[in-house]
């Protein structure tokens, strides 16, 4: 029985090495600074990729309105040129702004020469086009 008596003595090692296996996993269980980070970063990609992509599809919506807004363009120069009457374009409904070339109206204005006041149509303070005052020409 002594031999039994010895066996049975030695597990009591055992539980310490069960109490260091748990630390142990516990240290591992945990997320190291590098790890926060990467996944912090791939995060703040993700967002700035969505946002970028989704911005209430304005960038569709911008390029119909100039596309739009060019066509009314050429058709007020049209109407000018063949009825030798003043054609207004008005810009108050529009999301877009002109800065005009001559004169402080808010509104293209073509004469009943094919002439305008001209000037740059800006988008969130970005250049679009321009439309040139002696012609009404639109330039991009």
């Amino acid at each position: 029985m002594a031999k039994k008596e010895g066996l049975a003595r030695m597990p009591t090692s055992k539980p310490s090495l069960r109490k260091a296996s748990q630390q142990n996993l516990q240290k591992h269980n945990d997320f190291t600074l590098v790890e926060l980070l990467v996944v912090l970063a791939i995060m703040s990609l993700g967002a700035v990729l969505f946002i970028g992509a989704s911005g209430n599809g304005s960038g569709i919506d911008k390029k119909s309105e100039i596309a739009k807004l060019e066509q009314e363009i050429a058709d007020a120069r049209r109407l000018a040129l063949q009825s030798a009457a003043t054609q207004v374009v008005d810009f108050d409904k529009s999301a877009l702004v002109l800065k005009p070339t001559l004169g402080t109206a808010r509104n293209l204005i073509f004469y009943s020469d094919g002439s305008t006041n001209g000037g740059s149509v800006i988008s969130a303070n970005r250049e679009v086009f321009k439309v040139r005052w002696i012609d009404g020409v639109i330039i991009k």
